[in-house]
C-alpha cells in the first residue's frame, strides 16, 4: 500500500480515480474552477503539470479550494522535483525517459523521502522516440525501463512507489501492465495515453482498463482524453463501476430501440438521467439499477432483473420492482411515477 497524501492506494484499497488539470497555472480563477469541477465529479487525486519554478506555488493556492491530494508532474528538470518536495504537493511523478541521470534521481528520491512524498514512476511509450517491431516488444521495453529505474529507488530503500506503463496502443498498454504485475507488487496506475478524438479515446481507455481490471490489475485509473477534464473523471467512474470494482451512481439500463418501440425512449431516458443526476447530487438514496425498456421483447426481463424498472408496451408501461408489477404508467408520466415507487 502506498499513500498519495492521505489517499491509500493498492493493498486491497478501492481502485482510485485520478484527474489532471488542463488550465495553465497562470490562469488562477479558471484553474480553481477546473479543480473544483474535478473534485465534484469524483476525482480522488489531481495531477498538475509543473514545467517551471512558478508552477510549484500553485499547490498551496489550490488547497484552499479542493481537499484532494495534489501530484506534481515533473519532466526534464529534476530540480523542480526538489522544489516540489518543499512545497504543498503530496506526491510527484518522474519519467525515466527524461530524468534518468542516477545522481539526479537519487537526489530527488531523498528529497521526497524527507518530505514523506510518494513517487509515481511513469513511462509513456512516446518517450522512446522510435518504432518497435511489435506491441510485445514495446511492452517489454517499457517494463525493462521501469525495472532499471526501480533499482535506484530500492537501493535508496524507497518503496512509496506507484508505477504506470502507458502507450497510445491498447494492446501494448495491456501487455506491459500484465508483464509488470507478474514481476512486481507495486501499485499500478493504469490508462492509455494520447488516445485521439473523443470517441476513440473513450473506447481505447475502456478496452485497456476493462481488460486489466477484469484480471485484477490496476489500483489507480486516469482516463486521458482530448476533451475537457471532467469527462475523464466521468468515464473513469463508469469503467470502474461497470467492472464491478466500486459503486458510484445508479445505473440506468435502457434498450437500443427498434421498429417495435412506440415510445420516444431516447428523450425519456435522457430526461430521466438528468433527474437521477440531480437527486444523487442532493444525496438521495437511489436504486442501484433502474431499467427503462422500450418494447415487450426484452423489456419485462430486464425490468425484472433491475432493482426497479419500466417496460413499455402499446400505449402504456408496466412498473416492476424485484419481479413484481407495482403499477402502470405512460410516456408522459414515466419519471414522476417511477420515482414515486423508488422507496415503496
Amino acid at each position: 500500500m502506498v499513500k498519495i497524501g492521505d489517499l491509500e492506494v493498492g493493498g486491497g484499497n478501492p481502485v482510485r480515480i485520478k484527474g489532471m488539470l488542463k488550465t495553465p497555472t497562470t490562469k488562477r480563477e479558471e484553474l480553481v474552477k477546473e479543480a473544483m469541477k474535478l473534485w465534484e465529479e469524483g476525482a480522488e487525486a489531481i495531477r498538475v503539470a509543473v514545467k517551471e519554478k512558478k508552477d510549484v506555488e500553485v499547490a498551496k493556492f489550490l488547497k484552499k479550494y479542493v481537499k484532494v491530494p495534489l501530484v506534481a508532474d515533473i519532466h526534464f528538470h529534476y530540480k523542480l522535483g526538489l522544489l516540489v518536495a518543499e512545497a504543498d504537493f503530496d506526491a510527484l511523478r518522474l519519467n525515466p525517459l527524461n530524468i534518468y541521470k542516477k545522481k539526479e534521481v537519487v537526489e530527488t528520491i531523498r528529497a521526497a523521502k524527507k518530505s514523506n512524498l510518494s513517487i509515481r514512476i511513469g513511462v509513456n511509450s512516446g518517450g522512446f522516440k522510435r518504432e518497435f517491431a511489435s506491441e510485445e516488444a514495446l511492452a517489454k521495453k517499457m517494463v525493462e525501463t521501469v525495472e532499471e529505474y526501480l533499482k535506484i529507488f530500492e537501493k535508496e530503500n524507497f518503496f512509496d512507489i506507484i508505477v504506470s506503463l502507458k502507450s497510445s496502443d491498447v494492446l501494448a498498454t495491456i501487455k506491459a501492465n500484465q508483464i509488470f504485475r507478474k514481476k512486481f507488487d507495486y501499485p499500478l496506475h493504469i490508462g492509455v495515453t494520447a488516445t485521439g478524438p473523443f470517441l476513440q479515446g473513450v473506447v481505447k481507455s475502456s478496452l485497456a482498463a476493462g481488460v486489466l481490471l477484469s484480471a485484477g490489475v490496476g489500483d489507480v485509473i486516469r482516463v486521458s482524453l482530448t476533451a475537457p477534464s471532467f469527462w475523464e473523471i466521468k468515464i473513469a467512474r463508469f469503467i470502474v463501476q461497470f467492472m464491478k470494482k466500486r459503486r458510484f451512481f445508479s445505473e440506468i439500463i435502457s434498450c437500443p430501440l427498434c421498429s417495435r418501440s412506440e415510445v420516444n425512449l431516447i428523450r425519456r431516458v435522457n430526461e430521466f438521467q438528468r433527474v437521477v443526476d440531480k437527486l444523487e447530487k442532493e444525496g438521495c438514496s437511489l436504486p442501484a439499477k433502474i431499467a427503462i425498456m422500450g418494447c415487450v421483447v426484452n423489456g419485462p426481463g430486464e425490468a425484472y432483473q433491475a432493482d426497479i424498472g419500466v417496460a413499455f408496451g402499446k400505449g402504456k408501461a408496466a412498473i416492476f420492482k424485484k419481479g413484481k408489477i407495482l403499477g402502470y404508467t405512460n410516456e408522459e408520466n414515466l419519471i414522476e411515477d417511477l420515482i414515486r415507487y423508488f422507496n415503496n
